[in-house]
Formats: structure tokens, C-alpha cells, sequence
């Protein structure tokens, strides 16, 4: 199983991009925080998942980290009237 991004949550990511002016060749980077995860801005590895909205980077998810959160899919809710991101396990596909 590979990890997967919702459209919402890759419309998100792609309007945090705009609203915050990630240099060209930079993307958000999920990584893992302690219990959690989080994300830094930085640029593709060779090795790295690349999520695209709108023709852009706007997710990098590392070949390690995909191993380990394989089953999972980031998604975003609305929670205040502002977008929080969510990781819940995906659906079994049996």
C-alpha cells in the first residue's frame, strides 16, 4: 500500500504554497513528530513521493516514511474556519 493525500488536503497544501510564497523547487515535507507528524519546507530528493495540485509541488512524503505510514492518507477538516491536517488509516481495499 503506498500513502495517499486527499484533493483537499492537496488543495490546502497548494494554497498554503501561494499564501506563504514557497521558493520555486520547494515543497512541504510531511514528517514524523514524535506521536504525530508535521511538515518542513524543503526541496525534492530523488527517492521522495511528489504530490502535485495545480501542476506544483506541494508534498514531499520520504521513501522511508512511506514504508511506515503506507496505510495512512493525509486529509484536511475544517476546524474554526481554518484547515488542520489529518492522517487516519485508509479504507481496506479487500
Amino acid at each position: 500500500m503506498m500513502f495517499q493525500v486527499t484533493e483537499a488536503a492537496l488543495k490546502a497544501l497548494y494554497k498554503g504554497r501561494i499564501d506563504a510564497a514557497h521558493p520555486e523547487g520547494e515543497a512541504m515535507r510531511l514528517i514524523k513528530e514524535g506521536d504525530g507528524f508535521g511538515f518542513k519546507l524543503g526541496a525534492a530528493r530523488l527517492t521522495d513521493m511528489v504530490f502535485q495540485h495545480e501542476g506544483q509541488d506541494v508534498l514531499l512524503v520520504a521513501s522511508v516514511l512511506n514504508r511506515t505510514m503506507g496505510h495512512m492518507r493525509l486529509d484536511t477538516v475544517t476546524r474554526n474556519g481554518k484547515n488542520t491536517f489529518v492522517l487516519n488509516e485508509q479504507p481496506s481495499s479487500k
